[in-house]
């Protein structure tokens, strides 16, 4: 997902010189980009126009002062990258708007990726779902490192986006039904925010990966290894006890007893069960759908605010941290110091939920998040050394803000119609990275748009996340009527199934 900051970047470039010109022929570099480029001001700065060069450098133009568009091409500097998927296909100048459209089209397929995963998952099981993605990812990423026209790049990535989407989702909940609300705080920071080592790694390939269908090839082999995971990777007990596979939910939840070397007496046993065979008549067998997320007035509000939320922050979370390689300086230095600062901050948010709750974490960074993109819009564009810290502060906020929600958003839900419901989430909050890059492009109408949109919407979603129940120390609910008094004070009494 996060190659794209170097799959696509877009490096210094200016017109490919007209073949007939003397000057191009023979004459120095910079002389030859003195008579054929014109400079134009670009927040301050003066550089070579990348879209525009003199008429008169033609030989059939007498009019050295007009300027035209890049008839002949362009020429890119491969200082940094060798090559990208905008160098190959020119997608620059009048054409820059099919590179936002690249990422759109990613995101077209992590979101339906989202509900479709969401969707099999409750119906066929976890471990298989998660399997099925990661088999489409790594076929998908092989065969677009081979692609020869954009078209086709497009379609294998939005298969790649609904794989890897899917699989971390389905993964992401699997993970927090299998843990005790005790620990489900730790180990739901650590699933939502292992990417950062992964982005860590990825910088560093890239460094020494500057092709990008070398780096694409390299990324998608990462997959293999997870195919370990059909024979690895155990069931979650409590879709088995939601689904009435009762004697499949023992032998999962006595291999992980074994596992961790501890002996669970068979009362605890025979109180899971009992809990899962005193279902309400009817829900046992029950098949659930989307249209059961909406039939609770509660239930209702905690999908609608959960999958608001996660618009306004996907939005956010995609422009700041592929936007980071455009930063000011090194783009790999860039990319490594948020990564960095994200992971260390996301233990921090881990230390303070597990003291102060869900709720006051997501929605601190959140603000925190609106507050340092709003500095930034205010911020004159010369000054490009403050945006760059201003904006790495705002990126690493909006990475803990996230990873938080990933975890806390499930919580919410209940087992029946979770990963549903997280799929839901998920839908709309791609809807937010499939407008995410198209948002950047409002620097074109006033520079400063695109932060004061992403301030905006960052302050609305971290006032959403306060009209939510918090979940920290209590148990998962697992039925449509748990889902209903999630947060009111009958809820908080002892539950047999912790």
């Amino acid at each position: 997902m996060f190659a794209q900051a170097f799959l696509a970047a877009t490096p210094a470039h200016h017109c490919r010189l007209y073949p007939n010109d003397s000057s191009a022929m023979y004459g120095h570099p910079s002389e030859r980009l003195n008579s054929s480029v014109p400079m134009e001001n670009v927040g301050g700065r003066w550089r070579y126009s990348s879209c525009l060069m003199h008429n008169g450098t033609s030989e059939t133009s007498t009019e050295s002062n007009q300027t035209a568009t890049c008839n002949h091409g362009w020429e890119y500097d491969q200082s940094v990258y060798h090559s990208t998927v905008v160098t190959d296909y020119d997608l620059v100048c009048e054409r820059h708007w099919l590179k936002e459209l690249g990422q759109s089209i990613f995101m077209v397929g992590v979101a339906a990726g989202g509900l479709i995963s969401g969707t099999t998952s409750d119906r066929f099981g976890r471990r298989p779902t998660v399997v099925a993605c990661i088999i489409l990812q790594l076929i998908s990423g092989l065969a677009a490192a081979f692609t020869t026209d954009y078209v086709t790049f497009l379609v294998l990535r939005l298969l790649a986006g609904g794989a890897a989407n899917g699989a971390f989702y389905v993964g992401l909940t699997l993970g927090i039904e299998v843990i005790g609300s005790s620990k489900r705080n730790v180990v739901g920071m650590t699933i939502s925010s292992s990417w950062n080592p992964g982005a860590v790694f990825l910088a560093g390939l890239a460094y020494f990966l500057r092709d990008w269908w070398s780096l694409q090839l390299a990324v998608s082999l990462m997959s293999v290894p997870l195919l370990s995971y059909w024979w690895l990777l155990p069931e979650s007990p409590r879709w088995l006890l939601s689904n009435n596979r009762i004697k499949k939910a023992k032998i999962s939840i006595q291999k992980a007893a074994k596992f961790n070397r501890v002996t669970i007496p068979d009362e605890v046993y025979d109180k899971v069960i009992t809990k899962a065979k005193d279902k309400e008549p009817g829900e046992k067998f029950k098949k659930y759908s989307l249209v059961d997320l909406f039939r609770g007035p509660r239930l209702r509000r905690f999908t609608v605010t959960v999958s608001l939320v996660w618009f306004a922050t996907v939005v956010v979370y995609y422009a700041l941290i592929i936007g980071s390689a455009d930063l000011a300086g090194d783009p790999y230095l860039n990319f490594v110091l948020g990564a960095l600062l994200e992971w260390g901050l996301s233990f921090v948010g881990l230390v303070a939920m597990e003291k102060w709750g869900r709720r006051p974490v997501v929605g601190g960074f959140l603000f925190l998040t609106g507050a340092a993109c709003l500095a930034v819009a205010s911020t004159p564009t010369e000054r490009q050394d403050v945006i760059r810290y201003i904006s790495l502060l705002g990126r690493c906020a909006i990475g803990v803000a996230f990873n938080c929600l990933a975890m806390y958003s499930p919580e919410v839900l209940p087992t029946v119609v979770r990963t549903m419901g997280v799929g839901v989430a998920n839908m709309w909050s791609r809807a937010g990275g499939i407008l995410s890059p198209f948002v950047s492009l409002l620097a074109d109408v006033w520079p400063p748009l695109p932060m004061l949109t992403f301030g905006i919407l960052c302050t609305l979603g971290g006032a959403g996340v306060f009209s939510l129940p918090e979940t920290f120390g209590i148990p998962l609910p697992d039925t449509l009527e748990d889902g209903e008094k999630l947060g009111r004070a009958c809820w908080f009494k002892s539950n047999a199934f912790e």
